[in-house]
């Protein structure tokens, strides 16, 4: 046989421990009532108030058996002390049915007082259950960075749950109640949402949006919110809104990582088809250039002819370095790059009624290709000329040079850069420029920078007078002794 653990034990001996001294006060605590009640002026108009209340305390502690001995003891306490020397049952037809009469109400002292305290335990088990699950809500809410709510169309009230952890970068009780919190969301997102949500409580279907969310930081997050109505109160619906920023990231990551590879392709494919007719075209310009019956007017052209064709050869080159990229060398000499790439924007900022300046161009040596400087350089100016709206447009080209790097800034008075769209300029496929604009300029120029161990920055602040934008190429400078 095996024996009991001696934990075990000790709790079987202490709920009869329990149990005894449970009968123990049943029959000496009635006892002393009675006793009290019949010697005590004050008990006298109340004879039975305090047994009664003594039977009701024994119930309620110890259970029903010790309740019903106390019931026992009061009346048997009570036929003492009126008549010592008789015991109850020998007393007349009265006497005996005062007794039984005190120990029937007390043994619905007792019977009243153990259904209180079934319904009590009850109610302690059913309050701990409830409590377990809003624990459990309250830790699934913290994890999941989501918070439950209640919303009353009738009333037009929400309700946030107890717990949800403060998604929206403030505490729910500064947050109005009163109506759906629009304020919320984002003012371009919030048609949308009112949309969806109108729909959703005029019909009774269950909605899922999502919409973006301005911290008070400045932060954009986003968030998904779904609701159901409640199936026994139509107008009350409960649903959950979850902040669901990682995850798009993720998702926003993955699809410009698609579009990168689509594009490389691409690339690829168009950089290869042009090297075929800009070969045969170039060959055909260097057999017409040989004629010498040419006037020295159509040798011109034809040279000109010839210098566009290396540049568009060298674009088609770049193309092809896009979706194969190579570690081409260097250093390159920036004087010579930085005023072609003034030269060929000249003429398209001034049909813009602007002007392009070249404040500072020192003879600098970088640790980069010339293609990739040029490339760089001509997508920051080219987006300087679409910001220029009026006849003072002014884009301002500065370069110079501190210890370890050469800057080559690009600024102008143009519109300007939203304070919104300043953390994603740099992200692929992002633009203002919906309708001329691809999203990747600004990208592959920070790429070809980082990959040479530069940077290219932005500033909107803290510019000279009348300026709004500048971006700063920043190149190693190359050794000299190279």
């Amino acid at each position: 046989m095996t024996s009991q653990p001696a934990p075990e034990k000790l709790a079987r001996f202490t709920d009869l421990l329990k149990l005894l001294a449970g009968y123990a006060v049943a029959l000496v605590l009635p006892a002393l009532g009675a006793v009290v009640s019949l010697h005590t002026h004050a008990f006298r108009a109340t004879p039975l108030g305090l047994s009664f209340a003594c039977i009701a305390i024994v119930s309620l502690i110890s259970g029903f058996g010790p309740g019903l001995v106390a019931s026992i003891s009061t009346a048997v306490s009570y036929a003492y002390e009126i008549a010592p020397d008789n015991l109850p049952f020998t007393h007349g037809p009265r006497e005996i049915i005062h007794t039984v009469i005190i120990v029937l109400l007390g043994i619905a002292v007792t019977y009243l007082c153990e259904r209180q305290r079934i319904i009590g335990e009850r109610l302690r088990i059913a309050l701990a259950a409830l409590q377990l699950k809003n624990d459990g809500l309250i830790e699934a809410q913290q994890a999941s960075s989501s918070v439950a709510w209640t919303y009353d169309t009738q009333a037009r009230l929400i309700q946030w749950a107890e717990g949800g952890p403060p998604i929206f970068g403030r505490p729910f009780a500064s947050l109005s109640r009163s109506d759906l919190p629009m304020e919320l969301v984002l003012e371009e997102d919030r048609p949308a949402v009112a949309q969806i949500f109108d729909e959703s409580f005029a019909s009774g279907t269950p909605f899922q949006l999502q919409f973006r969310s301005r911290m008070p930081a400045g932060e954009v997050r986003w968030f998904e919110s779904r609701g159901r109505p409640s199936p026994r109160q139509k107008n009350l619906w409960r649903g959950v809104t979850l902040d669901i920023t990682e995850r798009k990231n993720a998702e926003m990551a993955l699809v410009r990582s698609e579009k990168l590879a689509a594009i490389g392709r691409l690339s690829a494919t168009i950089a290869h088809e042009m090297n075929n007719p800009l070969e045969a075209v170039t060959n055909l310009l260097f057999l017409c250039s040989a004629d010498p019956s040419l006037s020295p007017e159509t040798r011109a052209y034809l040279s000109s002819a010839d210098q566009e064709l290396r540049r568009l050869a060298s674009i088609a080159r770049h193309t092809l370095s896009f979706a194969r990229p190579r570690s081409s060398g260097g250093p390159a000499h920036t004087p010579g790059l930085v005023e072609a790439v003034v030269e060929m924007f000249q003429p398209r900022c001034a049909s813009r009624g602007g002007a392009i300046q070249l404040l500072r161009n020192p003879d600098l040596m970088v640790a980069a290709p010339a293609d990739e400087v040029r490339q760089m350089l001509t997508n920051l100016v080219s987006n300087a000329c679409d910001a220029i709206e009026s006849s003072s447009g002014l884009i301002a080209i500065d370069v110079s040079a501190g210890d370890e790097f050469a800057t080559i800034e690009v600024r102008d008075n143009g519109a300007g850069i939203a304070p919104e769209n300043l953390d994603h300029i740099f992200d692929p496929f992002f633009t203002t420029k919906p309708d001329v604009g691809t999203g990747i300029g600004l990208w592959v120029t920070r790429e070809l920078a980082a990959k040479r161990g530069g940077d290219v920055l932005v500033a909107t602040n803290g510019l000279p007078d009348g300026f709004h934008t500048a971006f700063r190429i920043q190149l190693p400078l190359a050794d000299q002794s190279t």
